[in-house]
């Protein structure tokens, strides 16, 4: 089902009737038994004065070479806090249409603009305190760069990731939406590099929007996010 910003999208079709917004809140898939996400069309979040007050907010842009994506804009980068020396330009969305970050809900993993990426890798490489896991295992052949071994640890811990938005908004994802199982007593750091200079955008995947309500009201060109609203019952 369509959801973007195209004529023919779902969203697009019924926007009129239901005040241009929708919502949704995706929750964690790795629990048992798993829970069940919901959708919602229409101005229901926002109305709500509980919900509205806890939401946050940030811009939504328009690309004129990409015009049915969500784009938001990226303005800083905190691990733990601190925020690391990453050049604003890297995010900025250019006049031809490249760069930039989109959110969707059809792409799992985060990808992140190379020079923006490397930077967050070395900052998790610097905090994590964690063993390795043993050369040839899955996370050899996993494709990420950066794997722990967590067994026999209750509660590993992970840096705290923050992404400093338009709008003066912080989305701050727990540490389970970034650092996923990918076999028994392994986790890696699911986030993926994008070339700079193939023009792609960066993308907030779904597994990073796990346990937040997110509102994406079109009629005032924003995106609310929130975690109350979003959670298992």
């Amino acid at each position: 089902m369509g959801l973007g910003r195209g004529p023919i999208s779902f969203a697009s079709q019924l926007g009129r009737r239901f005040g241009r917004s929708f919502s949704y809140c995706l929750l964690d898939y790795t629990l048992s038994p798993p829970p069940t996400s919901y959708l919602m069309i229409g101005d229901v979040v926002s109305t709500k004065k509980d919900n509205k007050s806890m939401m946050s907010f940030t811009p939504l842009l328009i690309n004129p070479e990409a015009p049915t994506f969500y784009y938001i804009s990226i303005k800083g980068v905190f691990v733990d806090g601190v925020k690391l020396h990453i050049d604003p330009s890297v995010w900025s969305l250019d006049e031809l249409g490249n760069g930039g970050t989109v959110i969707d809900s059809g792409t799992t993993l985060t990808f992140l603009t190379e020079p923006a990426y490397r930077e967050i890798l070395s900052a998790f490489k610097r905090e994590v305190k964690l063993p390795s896991p043993t050369p040839g295992g899955a996370s050899t052949q996993s494709g990420f760069d950066l794997c722990v071994n967590v067994t026999g640890v209750s509660r590993p811990r992970f840096p705290r990731l923050s992404l400093e938005l338009g709008g003066e908004s912080l989305y701050s994802p727990p540490p389970r939406n970034y650092f996923i199982d990918i076999s028994e007593g392994i986790k890696c750091l699911a986030i993926q590099p994008v070339e700079a200079e193939s023009g792609r955008f960066s993308v907030i995947g779904n597994l990073m929007q796990q346990g937040f309500l997110l509102e994406f009201d079109r009629g005032k060109s924003r995106l609310g996010f929130s975690r109350r609203g979003c959670a298992v019952s």
